[in-house]
């Protein structure tokens, strides 16, 4: 085979590994060209918790290898005697077993003899490519029964792949932790009793939830353009681009709040500006810094001043209540007289207010409340 058919083959391979970070399955025509490569008959990639032995991710080379994956998943990898020294190798490391397995040992043990030898199979090398605190991520070559030991010129092969393996399976790692953050990110925001939008500083739209769809798709007040959060008034877009600004290019970054006019409605949109980093889990190329659009349409969802109170501060329905009455402008005496409870135990929940408000005074108590709700600046 000349040099040029081998480097191309080596670039597909490559390809095929880097492909495998968003599409796992990819993994299995990579370990099938390397087989080709190295005189083996199987390659078996796993991910494994160390600890509880669990199989958390794993794939074969080929469909004819199938059932020896699921029974390592349900069981060998229960019984595998070789784990200790399968999970303790450095990363990008290649070792085969017979350089710590001997015959003795082969001849006793289970995964040899009731497994590996079932599939025809015998010598073993493995690297472990990635390692996450209990975790093991490894990808193992199986040569058949009979078949000489793996030669120098394999291990040189196999090493050469080694940064792929490794960059392929950090990279993995990192999207998987993308992943879950967008899993968190969208189900927080999804639950929330208004529309919320992630921006970046162009007003490009990353992410919306259901009730922010529906109030943009009426486009009354503001709407989706080419992607692109836009105000229907010129005034309003004035706002929303000075906010956004202020929210992700202005140092200190600042958030704002804002009404937009409506002309189906009288009561005018709220929007809420907020500097955020979090939405980077959403969309890590769309590049940020980013911002949290809040969009309370008060005609749809009206939020109770005791209900925001008491999710801010986590209030108990005691305190939030004591809340609300001095915010109407009650005294201790006179909620206490009104309420039927001592002045001791209204007292003790004002104290419990400044704890939770950081407040110290009355007066402070009552300005942060009323600083709670939103700045609207028509």
């Amino acid at each position: 085979m000349s040099t040029g058919n081998a480097e191309q083959r080596f670039g597909q391979l490559v390809e095929l590994i880097y492909d495998s970070v968003q599409d796992l399955s990819r993994i299995a025509p990579a370990m099938e060209m390397i087989c080709r490569e190295v005189g083996a008959i199987a390659g078996h990639y796993v991910q494994m918790d160390v600890q509880s032995r669990e199989v958390i991710a794993s794939c074969v080379s080929n469909g004819d290898y199938q059932a020896g994956d699921l029974e390592y998943k349900e069981y060998y990898s229960q019984v595998d005697d070789r784990l200790g020294w399968l999970a303790t190798g450095q990363v990008g490391e290649w070792r085969a077993d017979h350089q710590r397995f001997d015959e003795r040992f082969v001849r006793k043990s289970e995964i040899y003899n009731d497994f590996l030898f079932k599939y025809g199979g015998r010598h073993m090398v493995v690297g472990r490519i990635g390692e996450r605190t209990t975790q093991s991520e490894a990808i193992a070559f199986l040569r058949p029964l009979g078949a000489r030991e793996y030669a120098e010129t394999e291990y040189e092969f196999l090493r050469s792949l080694s940064p792929h393996l490794i960059r392929s399976a950090a990279l993995r790692a990192r999207m998987q932790t993308l992943e879950r953050q967008q899993s968190a990110s969208e189900s927080v925001v999804a639950h929330l009793p208004y529309g919320t939008a992630w921006v970046n500083a162009a007003g490009r739209i990353v992410s919306l939830n259901q009730q922010a769809t529906e109030t943009l798709a009426v486009a009354d007040g503001l709407s989706v353009r080419n992607d692109k959060l836009a105000a229907c008034e010129p005034a309003d877009a004035e706002k929303l681009q000075r906010a956004l600004r202020m929210a992700t290019t202005q140092e200190p970054r600042q958030g704002q709040w804002f009404a937009v006019a409506r002309r189906k409605q009288t009561v005018p949109l709220l929007v809420s500006v907020i500097p955020a980093t979090i939405p980077a889990a959403l969309d890590p190329l769309c590049g940020g810094p980013f911002a949290l659009l809040i969009l309370q349409d008060m005609m749809r969802q009206r939020i109770a001043r005791a209900v925001q109170l008491q999710i801010i501060y986590r209030l108990t329905p005691a305190e939030t209540r004591l809340a609300e009455a001095l915010l109407e402008n009650e005294t201790v005496e006179s909620y206490a007289l009104k309420n039927d409870v001592s002045r001791n135990t209204v007292r003790t929940h004002l104290a419990s207010l400044f704890a939770k408000t950081g407040a110290r005074r009355q007066a402070e108590l009552i300005r942060i409340l009323l600083a709670s709700q939103p700045h609207v600046v028509l």
